[in-house]
């Protein structure tokens, strides 16, 4: 197994471990959503001690092609990190009349998938696909409390393995199409161009 740390100032550390034993009882001992709320992550090996303050982390990655992804929060189906080309293709960026409407009716209990750019401070976005099946009106925004609510969220990795995002550290985010309903207090308008993610 890999861990690679991601870090505010945009370095990246990668360790790996291939004790199976070793690499079972870290995956274990991983809960998503609480991984961020420690003050520090330790890591040791034979010769070093490397110790990270967990409000500077942005994600942890969790190389390993035969782990079984944790439940997703919020009944959402799957949850995938994107490179960003697959990203523009996928929610048409490039094309913006393929682009579904926000406020296009969606039957409630269908599978709606959405794409979304996350922007973390200091660092590159991460662009994913999310899967959720559509819920009633005062239940859409189930997503933006969990993207605000300042805990961990995990993906799925394209080439295997899981990511763990320190939502801390969550500046914004965009969601293409989005749901229908919007905050009251919402400012309508239209990004200057429209081939920018």
């Amino acid at each position: 197994m890999v861990i690679r740390i991601h870090l505010l100032d945009g370095t990246v550390q990668s360790f790996v471990q291939t004790d199976e034993k070793q690499v079972r009882r870290i995956w274990e001992s991983v809960d998503p959503i609480r991984l961020f709320a420690q003050p520090r992550l330790v890591i040791a090996g034979i010769h070093f001690k490397a110790v990270f303050v967990c409000s500077e982390i942005v994600r942890i990655d969790f190389v390993q092609p035969d782990f079984t992804c944790w439940e997703f929060p919020g009944g959402y189906a799957d949850v995938v990190e994107l490179s960003e080309a697959d990203f523009r293709k996928h929610a048409h960026l490039d094309e913006p009349e393929l682009m579904p409407e926000r406020e296009r009716p969606t039957p409630v209990g269908d599978l709606l998938v959405s794409f979304a750019k996350l922007q973390f401070k200091q660092c590159p976005p991460v662009f994913l696909m999310v899967e959720f099946p559509v819920k009633l009106p005062a239940e859409n925004q189930s997503l933006v409390r969990f993207l605000l609510s300042k805990t961990g969220f995990h993906m799925r990795l394209t080439g295997g393995g899981i990511g763990v995002l320190n939502l801390a550290n969550l500046a914004g985010y965009t969601v293409y199409p989005g749901v229908a309903q919007i905050p009251a207090d919402s400012w309508i308008a239209e990004p200057e161009s429209k081939g920018s993610p």
